[in-house]
């Protein structure tokens, strides 16, 4: 009877800890830094630069984005904004060969007012994309990539 007891206790020893150890790495991932310190509410000018041509500028006027002459989606600029504060997953200097990480060319730039993010490859392990922003390589989910991907009349507001 004493043995069951304690391989019961134990079994439930186990557990709590796993849950502990969860609740550490949920705790972990919120102190995270974000990607950057901008403010997506403060954001007024996007620019998408797939550097082949493609471009395409957002602008805020007021409370209403525009692409060009006509209203673009609220809702698909915000996801992108969310950008802004998505978190770092990892992040280095500069080094100095950035081929390895698709940055020496990449394959996207996006401008938030005036500062400049650039894409690169993904990493092959996680998944995670390689940003170029402020002096570092970040690496981030990689969720955003398909607004830069999308074409003009995606960003146009439908009705």
């Amino acid at each position: 009877m004493l043995d069951r007891r304690a391989g019961i206790n134990l079994l439930l020893l186990s557990v709590v800890c796993l849950l502990g150890l969860q609740v550490w790495q949920i705790q972990q991932a919120d102190k995270r830094t974000a990607l950057t310190q901008l403010d997506p509410d403060g954001i007024i000018r996007i620019e998408i630069d797939d550097l082949s041509g493609r471009q395409i500028l957002l602008e805020r006027e007021g409370s209403v984005w525009r692409i060009g002459d006509k209203r673009a989606d609220a809702n698909r600029i915000a996801q992108l904004l969310g950008l802004c504060k998505t978190p770092s997953l990892e992040n280095f200097d500069l080094p100095a060969d950035l081929r390895p990480f698709g940055l020496e060319a990449p394959v996207f730039e996006l401008k938030l007012n005036s500062e400049t993010l650039a894409f690169g490859n993904t990493d092959p392990i996680n998944g995670w994309r390689y940003v170029r922003f402020a002096g570092q390589v970040h690496l981030i989910a990689d969720g955003f990539y398909h607004h830069l991907s999308a074409p003009p009349e995606v960003w146009e507001e439908s009705r």
